[in-house]
């Protein structure tokens, strides 16, 4: 025995399992949209954070050069010298120079520029360098003309004496 309404309650189950059906394709799009999502972010994350890790190593590694460089311009400036050492500091302290300029320039193409402090103080330490280089050579010569007019002094009290 069928019921009177027999095909009205089919046309609601058809009716019911077409819209249950569409509410599970929505939800389940909906979930393969947001994992989706997840894992792009996720790869979006592990590539900033190894890109700023990336930053941070150079950075660490131009201030430990940094540091050395600062060490060795104070030694430059405040402990006399031979002309000889004076020139194996100061091509110690290029060579450092030119290997963090070299770093800055790889990492131009690597990363943004991360490193325009570093640029502004190794252009800040070359001109201290030439500074030094200008002031030895000035004191340099002062003591030379000291030394000489020291000379001409005694030269000429010996000859008032001898007078």
């Amino acid at each position: 025995m069928k019921p009177l309404n027999h095909t009205k309650i089919l046309a609601e189950k058809r009716k019911f399992y077409s819209i249950f059906s569409i509410t599970c394709i929505f939800i389940f799009g909906c979930l393969y949209i947001t994992l989706i999502t997840a894992n792009k972010g996720v790869a979006e994350l592990e590539q900033k954070h190894k890109y700023y890790n990336d930053i941070a190593v150079k950075q660490g590694e131009m201030n430990l050069l940094l540091d050395e460089i600062l060490v060795e311009i104070n030694d430059l400036r405040f402990k006399d010298r031979t002309l000889n050492e004076r020139k194996n500091l100061q091509s110690l302290i290029n060579e450092k120079r030119f290997a963090i300029n070299n770093e800055i320039r790889k990492a131009k193409t690597d990363l943004t520029n991360s490193f325009v402090l570093y640029e502004e103080f190794l252009a800040e330490l070359q001109q201290i360098q030439t500074k030094i280089d200008v002031l030895k050579e000035a004191e340099t010569s002062y003591n030379i003309n000291k030394v000489q007019l020291e000379k001409c002094i005694d030269k000429h009290n010996l000859e008032n004496k001898k007078k």
